[in-house]
């Protein structure tokens, strides 16, 4: 048995390097897709693996079947029940709003369970006739199209065997939200020259999302603007949903090439895989320090344990209740603009499509925006960045604020027809109009 292991990894290894040639590196490199990172259970935690369950199904026939027609009286009505109350509370904890969309990063690395299922399942949700939004010429007859996410094909059989969700990332926290789940992915996103991932005409953005990447590419609701312009190829399939996610993304990539440099400097001899895959190492090693020594304590308000050694029978394996819970409490702090400062921490104005200028960037406003006036370059990134970092998040409470129930839900919204109808339910699409309420902010 330890031979075949042995042999198996070998293997593996040894597809990282031309048949005949000698094996560059002297540690193991890890795969894009999960599979082997536990040597007893080789798929835990790999790329389409199943969601665990915490706790019994609750499928209408305890098989798959939803519980009942998803029939909303009111989308914004229903979104105004749940989670309506004031918003421009400060976070209890003094959580930034960049902790807040580093947290999404997160779960982009951990966890992606909107790719459609096969073949295609609708529930399809009512709209009330008259409904302003979707329904003003009161047909009477309008659904919003819900697709449900890919299954299991091997369960969803009996109520002993009900439906699971897979996870179409790795479930590790491996950079797969920077390097992709693949080594596919990985290779489109890669320009194979010094170790470094590619990049577009201006070297601090990579190059546009193109095919093989299944990036969403929803189209730009202020303009209209299709295909993928603006979209940058990122790990994740939603790195481009909003300027502050994809903030983060252009954060890593950047990061990436800076240590893919250092490394061609320091080792001339190197070439090309032994770059990428030291310098992935390290961006892996920094970026898993801060989310779990820093990000993590600051939100869960406890230290993690020391580690105490590698253990071989924890499967880490994401579950459904955490998906739902982790998302839907960083919901509640995203707050209704975001703003930009300067180095020397003054708050600058933001150019909205109009010229006109506002103090923020609106959220509702900001869903696949392309080529954002007050974005267009390296500098604007980090403005964005540091405005981030100097806002304090929204209250840890039920509430959402209006951009986010307007949306139909920031965490994860299940298909773009419903961003696109709702992206400015106060105005003219990309503009600011509407009721602002005081973003919480402080000054370092």
């Amino acid at each position: 048995m330890g031979f075949c292991l042995a042999l198996a990894w070998t293997l593996l290894v040894g597809a990282w390097t031309p048949l005949g040639a000698q094996n560059p590196f002297s540690w193991e490199v890890q795969r894009f897709d999960g599979w082997y990172n536990n040597l007893m259970e080789h798929k835990w935690g790999s790329k389409s693996s199943r969601l665990q369950r915490l706790v019994p199904a609750s499928y209408a026939d305890g098989v798959y079947q939803p519980l009942g027609e998803p029939h909303l009286p009111n989308p914004r009505d229903l979104s105004n029940t749940i989670s309506r109350g004031p918003a421009g509370l400060a976070s209890l904890r003094n959580r930034t709003v960049l902790g807040v969309f580093f947290g999404y990063h997160v779960l982009s690395d951990l966890v992606s369970v909107e790719t459609p299922g096969c073949p295609a399942e609708f529930l399809n949700i009512r709209i009330p006739p008259g409904d302003p939004v979707f329904d003003p010429d009161q047909r009477g007859d309008v659904v919003l199209p819900f697709q449900r996410s890919r299954w299991d094909p091997e369960t969803g059989r009996s109520p002993s065997n009900p439906r699971d969700l897979t996870n179409q990332v790795t479930g590790w926290l491996d950079g797969s939200a920077i390097y992709g789940s693949s080594h596919s992915w990985s290779d489109a996103l890669r320009s194979f020259s010094e170790g470094q991932l590619a990049s577009g005409p201006d070297p601090a953005f990579p190059r546009d999302s193109q095919n093989p990447l299944l990036m969403w590419a929803a189209p730009d609701p202020a303009t209209g603007q299709n295909g993928p312009r603006g979209l940058y190829a990122f790990g994740a399939e939603r790195g481009n949903r909003e300027p502050f996610l994809q903030a983060l993304g252009l954060l890593w990539f950047r990061y990436h090439n800076l240590w893919a440099q250092r490394l061609a400097r320091q080792h001339p001899d190197w070439g090309d895989e032994e770059l990428f895959q030291h310098a992935r190492k390290r961006v892996i090693a920094t970026y898993q320090n801060i989310a779990v020594y820093e990000w993590l304590p600051s939100f869960l308000q406890k230290t993690p344990p020391e580690y105490t050694g590698y253990r071989p029978f924890l499967d880490p394996s994401i579950s459904s209740e955490f998906v739902a819970a982790s998302e839907q409490f960083l919901s509640t702090m995203v707050p209704p603009g975001v703003y930009m400062r300067n180095a020397s921490c003054h708050f600058q104005g933001v150019i909205n499509r109009n010229s006109s200028v506002s103090r923020a960037l609106r959220v509702c406003n900001s869903y696949w925006s392309r080529e954002h006036p007050s974005l267009q370059s390296a500098e604007d990134v980090d403005a964005l960045l540091l405005g981030m970092a100097s806002q304090i998040a929204e209250r840890e409470d039920h509430v959402l604020v209006e951009d986010v129930r307007g949306t139909g839900g920031h965490s994860r919204p299940v298909q773009p027809g419903l961003i696109l109808a709702r992206a400015a339910p106060w105005g003219t699409p990309g503009e600011p109009p509407g009721p602002w309420t005081s973003v919480q902010h402080h000054r370092p």
